[in-house]
Formats: structure tokens, C-alpha cells, sequence
């Protein structure tokens, strides 16, 4: 995703100064308030979905890196190879035509959140989190420990 989030990319080429409030994951553009209506009516962008900057800059670095469009062909990735399991742009479907497995990458996406397979790595996550609170938590108390000993002795 882009580098620069602090500055409005449509006002940047106008050598305006504005500071961005919106993120634009589609375009992958930072955006002022002002650019950010106009992004919403314009025809090719009226149907994206735009966040708060604070929530884009929020994000953890795996999440925000993650391409959006293929590095072969500098296109966006449309289709979902099964197969191979990766991302595909529409030039890269000539390359995995045979693979019989292609899909929609959108519809691969909208019911993750629902699935089993989501719903029992969230659960492993969690149980992780606990695990790691009670680790901590024993370590901490282990060590208070051993300094109530050394002052003993």
C-alpha cells in the first residue's frame, strides 16, 4: 500500500498542501474531506469503501502491506486460483486457465468471517492470548519470588 499517508494524493499533484482524514483501500490513496465527497460521487469510485485515516494508520503492517495488485501485470488481483491458492489478475487467468479451480476473489472473501475454519483459528488465537497471560504472569511471579529468596540469603 501507499507510503505516504499524511498528505491528500489528489491535492499533492496540485501542489496543495492538505492533510488526509480518509483512506481509500481500493485506490489505494490517502484523501482530504473534500476530495474524499468527490471520490464518492465520481462513477469509477462511488462504490468504494472509505475509511478513517486513524483506522487505516491503526492497522497492524501485515494487514496494510498486503498487495492488492499483481506484481507481474500491475493489475488488480480479480479472481482466486484455488489450486495454486493465490491471487490473480485477469492477464495471470491465461497462466492458470488449466488449473480448474478459479473463483471470484471477491466471493472467496465475503463469508470469511463466518466460516468454521475463521471462527476455530480466532478461537486458537485466543486460547494463545490467554496461554501467554498466564506464562507472563507465572514468570513474573516466579522472579518476585526468587527476589524475596536472594533477600534471605
Amino acid at each position: 500500500m501507499a507510503t505516504n499517508t499524511s498528505m491528500c494524493a489528489i491535492c499533492d499533484p496540485r501542489h496543495l498542501t492538505t492533510s488526509s482524514t480518509h483512506w481509500c483501500p481500493e485506490c489505494e490513496e490517502a484523501l482530504y474531506v473534500d476530495c474524499k465527497e468527490y471520490h464518492m460521487l465520481s462513477k469509477a469510485s462511488r462504490g468504494h469503501h472509505i475509511i478513517p485515516i486513524s483506522d487505516y494508520n491503526s492497522l497492524p503492517s501485515f494487514i496494510a502491506n498486503i498487495d492488492l495488485f499483481c506484481t507481474d501485470h500491475n493489475e488488480k488481483y480479480t479472481q482466486y486460483c484455488v489450486k495454486h491458492e493465490c491471487p490473480i489478475c485477469s492477464k495471470c487467468i491465461k497462466e492458470h486457465g488449466n488449473c480448474g479451480g478459479l473463483t471470484i476473489l471477491e466471493e472467496v472473501a465475503l463469508d470469511i468471517k463466518s466460516s468454521e475454519v475463521f471462527r476455530e483459528m480466532e478461537q486458537s488465537v485466543n486460547d494463545l492470548m490467554v496461554n501467554i497471560s498466564r506464562i507472563r504472569s507465572d514468570r513474573e511471579s516466579n522472579l518476585k519470588i526468587i527476589k524475596v529468596k536472594r533477600h534471605k540469603s
